[in-house]
């Protein structure tokens, strides 16, 4: 009596803990050492029971019905296994196939050199979940990132589920990966190839490149957190792996020490011999960033006249490309060259209340001038300041379309091949300020711009695939057609055909 109560104490504990063995790991991934004795214990416990019982199974088995059931048993435990041993073998060494459309699950052959040469270890945070739009593509690449490098460790972290970690990590929105190499950190908000592997190759360099901002001419301050300021654009570009400081060109030295230099719509004149200063930068093959807002004056007319650059001097306004229905002037740009900088945009950039931006050939015959963005050919420039709501009048507008983002590179070429100097020149400052940086299109137009200018795309240069699904973004007129359509336009034609049908049918 006694054993039997032991005995049956030993299979309903040993199948308990074997249980508890399985399961633990699904609730505490980290508890594997428990894990390994609860399944020992429960495995000893039920080996016990059938030791107890070894007479009474040996007796059923002389019977003919007892061996077919020992033998499908052990058929089943036979195949069970041969599955479980498949699907090992399957996760550890299994070959991969990319069968897509635009094989977005092949890596370039410069990303497996640089994960072939990585000098120490990177460690990969992605804050994303399993709903939001950019875990499957960061999945898909970084797995195989981690496959292809030891150095490489992954880890995807839910911000909702975990928002001590997101807060340790200053994350500010989803879908954003951290790059951790010694002390350097790099964020990447899209989950492409070529913004990974760059992000790979940054945060394994111990030097940082330089970004000067101009200041002391009534410049956006990186310290202001108001809309006006420029403290998201600080945040945003020391996430990447810059080092920031502000410039003020009257206790510079000789030469400007930076890998770009800023100038972001100044308010007051700049000397004489800080436009001398800020030309010497550029012609000894500095990168310069130059955004200027309309109604202003511009504070570095006389070296814009010499790199044959023409700024406009009203305000472009398009009834189409706009910003919902707001004003005119909040533009809302969609056509992009094929540039570096722009050629994978599928966002608009919002330029509110911007000029235009011309080149004279005949004036600087030693640049190359580029329209990085420009406005529809409904647009037009609206030369009454004052008028809070511009319409386009015959004779006193121009009708477009204009360039309100451009690109000057030198002719001459340097020893990586790339352009001595380069200019960028907006017909805008306020999209970069914290009431307008958020917008997608915004963000990565700027940070893109600054990253062909630091000649970081040049780390390696990775060709984008094209996506096989091209998102549709409409203007205000073709959201009221969309509307009509949809919503009045098919109801009101079911409905008439359904009368029709109806008065037929009595008819007869």
């Amino acid at each position: 009596m006694e054993i039997s109560r032991l005995s049956t104490a030993f299979i309903i504990l040993g199948f308990t803990l074997v249980l508890a063995g399985f399961g633990l790991p699904l609730f505490l991934p980290k508890a594997e050492s428990w894990s390994s004795l609860l399944l020992t214990g429960g495995g000893l416990l039920l080996s016990g029971y059938f030791a107890l019982h070894i007479r009474t199974l040996a007796s059923l088995t002389g019977s003919r019905s007892a061996r077919l059931g020992l033998h499908s048993i052990f058929s089943v435990i036979l195949a069970a296994t041969i599955v479980a041993l498949c699907n090992f073998l399957a996760a550890r060494h299994a070959p991969e196939w990319d069968f897509s459309e635009t094989q977005n699950f092949t890596l370039s052959r410069q990303t497996y050199e640089v994960l072939r040469k990585l000098p120490r270890e990177v460690t990969i945070k992605v804050f994303s979940h399993e709903g939001s739009p950019g875990y499957g593509p960061y999945q898909d690449l970084l797995t195989t990132y981690d496959q292809e490098s030891p150095l490489v460790t992954v880890e995807f972290v839910d911000p909702e589920r975990q928002p001590g970690v997101a807060q340790d990590y200053q994350i500010t929105q989803i879908d954003t990966a951290v790059f951790a190499s010694g002390e350097q950190k790099i964020y990447v908000y899209r989950p492409n190839e070529a913004e990974l592997t760059n992000a790979l190759l940054r945060v394994t360099r111990d030097q940082k490149n330089q970004l000067a901002f101009l200041a002391g001419h009534g410049e956006a301050s990186l310290s202001d957190t108001q809309s006006s300021g420029l403290s998201r654009v600080k945040d945003a570009l020391t996430k990447q792996g810059y080092e920031l400081r502000n410039l003020d060109i009257t206790q510079a030295d000789d030469s400007i020490q930076a890998s770009v230099l800023i100038i972001s719509s100044p308010v007051d004149p700049i000397s004489s011999d800080g436009q001398q200063r800020i030309a010497a930068f550029v012609k000894a093959g500095g990168r310069l960033l130059l955004m200027v807002d309309p109604n202003k004056p511009i504070p570095i007319a006389s070296l814009l006249k010499e790199w044959g650059i023409e700024l406009g001097p009203g305000i472009l306004a398009d009834a189409q490309d706009r910003l919902a229905r707001g004003s005119p002037t909040a533009l809302l740009v969609r056509t992009f060259t094929t540039h570096e900088i722009t050629e994978d945009f599928t966002s608009p950039i919002l330029f509110p209340v911007s000029r235009s931006v011309n080149f004279d050939t005949h004036k600087a015959a030693s640049w190359d001038f580029v329209a990085l963005a420009q406005t529809s050919p409904e647009s037009w420039e609206e030369m009454d300041l004052t008028n809070s709501q511009p319409t386009f009048e015959e004779g006193q507008d121009t009708k477009g379309p204009f360039t309100v983002a451009a690109l000057l590179t030198s002719k001459a070429q340097g020893q990586d091949g790339q352009p001595l100097s380069s200019i960028v020149i907006i017909g805008n400052s306020a999209f970069a300020t914290n009431g307008y940086f958020t917008y997608p299109g915004n963000t990565d137009f700027f940070l893109k711009t600054i990253a062909w200018l630091a000649k970081e795309d040049a780390l390696i240069s990775i060709t984008p695939k094209d996506p096989a699904f091209h998102p549709f973004i409409p203007n205000p007129s073709q959201e009221q057609a969309l509307v009509f359509f949809q919503v009045l336009f098919l109801p009101l034609l079911t409905l008439f055909l359904g009368l029709s049908v109806w008065k037929r049918r009595r008819s007869l």
